[in-house]
């Protein structure tokens, strides 16, 4: 911008700075090589549970997945309330013509496949004085929030923190976290509520008309400004409006806002003249052939809970829930006295207690969301504005909560078993139960086990939990097994074993000394729903030989 006349709305300082990711914080460049590592790495990861597929195919896949995913998106933005796509929905987009098998173990570990093609694909690199626009933002005592498209909010996260510039943010709202993507005009009101400002009082930087102009003008901000990159100057279909500002980069728009500032001191006294800032922190094919022998029993479906993973009640639980929570809110400029955190969240669990004991049958088999849990349960217990908040970070908020159930340790003789079934070709698949698919994966990767592992189906992802026949169902498709060449262990006689039972699994294992008493074992043994009872996984591979 060359005019040094401000149009109206950038006349004033705004209370709060929301940024579109990638063109305005970020600029990306494709990585010329990216694609084909990406494309070995897969056919590494399926290679390890068995399944054959040549890597040309797979970047092939990854191509065809890009263009298709593209224009997916620019029809979405036709939408007055377009939703984000699910981690499975976008795979599908990748992998739709490779064997289920294949697809079913991708879809398993989908948020971590998507989190690392981020960068695999794609070079992000910090736009010119898009460091020094946050400063002085933060230095005025403009609130900061990043509201972004992602298909992996994770990785924008991952890279916000390597740049060192996560803090500066009170929110950050990502597509895939909140399920509605831009132009959905809630993305913006998310951010702006969680930040504790009026929309007319904020400023929204993107760089596209189709999404962020209009999603700027359906919220009602106070003023849209687009910092041009290669997607501004080439809508992929007319947009009747412009925005008040298009700058070249963020540099240039730090121009534009201390202009606003200097104007706003003229005609009145800064609430920031002390430089204190509002956010800052204080039909299933034949299983492939493989080189390894061929078992009957060959696939093994493992419990985590009780059968990987000991657990044991932390001495101060849900502590770590608790700062994890006052962190969120005191970043989002909304905090709590110190030790309000924990009445939170044992407030909220304890909804989420009551919650569980008062579904009805069919209903007890849907797993609880991060979104529904600290939403829902917290719902009267914060204002609306760290409401807000604690839903932008609810995926975080939940591994923090994992955390601080238990105190997890590795159980004698799973790796004995683990190192059995590599040994032997038995292909493993993670069934578990959990509040957070995430926190188990990084549990049983934290033990080096995780090379042992061919696929994973963890209910919060899924949907569902045991001992609901689909999710046995899943994890076989994932296997590419019949049920009766299928193993279950775990420590749950209902949820594991009758389960398991239901879908036909031939042998169903219970180890002592997890979740079921000697009572409940004995009412499994007596009823058929449990085939053997060990005392630790480490008995089990002499049961299989």
């Amino acid at each position: 911008m060359t005019d040094t006349a401000l149009p109206r709305p950038l006349e004033r300082r705004p209370k709060a700075l929301l940024l579109d990711f990638g063109g305005v914080i970020i600029l990306t460049a494709k990585r010329p090589e990216g694609r084909a590592e990406f494309a070995r790495l897969l056919q590494q990861r399926l290679a390890a549970a068995g399944i054959e597929v040549p890597a040309a195919q797979l970047e092939e896949a990854l191509g065809a997945g890009s263009t298709a995913l593209k224009h997916w998106k620019h029809a979405a933005s036709r939408r007055r309330s377009p939703r984000e796509l699910t981690v499975a929905e976008i795979l599908e987009f990748y992998f739709a013509e490779l064997p289920e098998t294949a697809r079913a173990v991708l879809s398993g570990d989908g948020a971590d496949l998507l989190d690392t093609m981020a960068t695999a694909l794609t070079e992000h690199n910090l736009r010119p004085g898009a460091a020094e626009l946050i400063a002085y933002a933060q230095q005025q005592g403009i609130a900061l929030g990043v509201v972004s498209n992602a298909h992996s909010g994770r990785s924008h996260r991952r890279i916000l923190s390597q740049l060192g510039l996560d803090e500066a943010f009170g929110v950050q709202i990502y597509s895939d976290e909140a399920g509605i993507r831009k132009p959905h005009p809630d993305m913006l009101r998310r951010a702006a509520t969680a930040l504790g400002a009026e929309l007319t009082d904020c400023w929204y930087v993107g760089d596209t008309l189709d999404r962020d102009l209009v999603a700027g003008r359906r919220a009602g901000v106070g003023a849209v400004v687009l910092t041009r990159s290669q997607h501004t100057d080439e809508p992929p279909f007319p947009v009747p409006d412009i925005p008040e500002a298009v700058v070249e980069d963020p540099a240039e728009l730090l121009e534009l806002l201390r202009s606003a500032a200097e104007n706003d001191d003229a005609a009145r006294p800064s609430p920031a003249a002390n430089g204190t800032p509002l956010s800052a922190p204080s039909t299933s094919p034949a299983w492939p052939s493989s080189t390894l022998p061929q078992v009957q029993n060959q696939v093994i479906l493992l419990d985590h809970g009780g059968v990987v993973s000991h657990s044991a009640k932390p001495q101060a639980p849900f502590a770590t829930a608790a700062d994890a929570l006052e962190a969120v809110l005191r970043q989002a400029g909304a905090p709590v006295q110190p030790g309000r955190g924990l009445e939170i969240v044992r407030a909220a669990h304890e909804r989420y207690k009551l919650h569980k004991g008062s579904q009805d049958e069919e209903a007890s088999y849907r797993e609880i969301t991060a979104r529904q849990y600290w939403g829902e349960f917290t719902d009267g217990l914060v204002s609306e504005q760290q409401h807000q908040a604690l839903l932008a970070e609810a995926e975080q908020l939940q591994m923090a909560l994992y955390q601080s159930k238990s105190v997890k340790t590795e159980r004698e003789g799973i790796r004995e078993l683990l190192e059995f079934c590599s040994e032997t070709g038995r292909r493993v698949i993670v069934v578990s139960n959990t509040i957070c698919g995430p926190g188990v994966r990084s549990i049983i990767r934290g033990y080096r086990l995780g090379e042992h592992i061919a696929g994973w189906v963890c209910s919060n992802e899924f949907g569902l939990k045991k001992p609901h026949p689909a999710i046995f169902q899943y994890a076989l498709q994932m296997a590419g097994a019949a049920p009766e060449h299928a193993v279950m262990v775990g420590d749950k006689p209902f949820n594991d074993a009758f389960g398991a039972q239901g879908v036909g699994i031939s042998r169903r294992i219970i180890t002592r000394g997890g979740s079921g008493d000697d009572g409940e074992i004995a009412r499994g043994l007596n009823t058929g729903w449990i085939t053997d009872v060990v005392d630790h996984p480490g008995q089990i591979p002499a049961l299989l030989r």
